[in-house]
């Protein structure tokens, strides 16, 4: 069984990555990031979406958190704290599209809250599912790490297109 440490590694490891990652990209290119957005249709398109995708699975998010509190609230604290932590990356991506028009950052700020929302959401199912049926430990494990591994791998190219805008 997954031991409690390990699960809070890698939700403190996925917050902290987002703030590295955030930080990268200013660093990479401050004056593109805090400039203003000139091609507003553009920016409300693209944050239109990510505030639906976003709105979508936190209500997906909140229902299994009503499910969890529900059937054994004290029973699966961790998993608790991380579908929290989702949710309310979620909420930043759906509440930050009023504010995309304004400055660049925000809109990648909406878009990395959104990502690392989900992969929290899949830690939490990870560790939910894992618990009530550790046979399940294989294919949970495999279709995590395939999320994870997807997510990362479009890094690298993320933060050189932040270098070079």
């Amino acid at each position: 069984m997954l031991s409690q440490l390990g699960g809070l590694f890698v939700q403190w490891f996925l917050l902290i990555l987002f703030v590295s990652e955030i930080g990268g990209k200013l660093y990479l290119n401050w004056n593109h990031q805090f400039g203003i957005v000139e091609d507003h249709s553009l920016y409300d398109e693209i944050s239109q979406d990510q505030r639906g995708t976003a709105l979508a699975v936190a209500s997906l998010v909140f229902a299994g958190l009503a499910i969890i509190l529900s059937d054994s609230p004290g029973q699966h604290v961790l998993q608790i704290e991380i579908f929290v932590a989702a949710f309310g990356m979620l909420l930043i991506a759906a509440f930050a599209h009023e504010l995309t028009l304004t400055y660049r950052i925000v809109l990648t700020l909406q878009e990395m809250a959104l990502e690392y929302g989900l992969m929290l959401m899949v830690w939490g199912i990870f560790l939910l599912i894992y618990e009530l049926t550790p046979g399940t430990g294989l294919v949970l494990a495999v279709v995590s790490l395939a999320v994870f591994l997807f997510r990362f791998a479009s890094l690298k190219g993320e933060l050189e297109a932040h270098a070079n805008e």
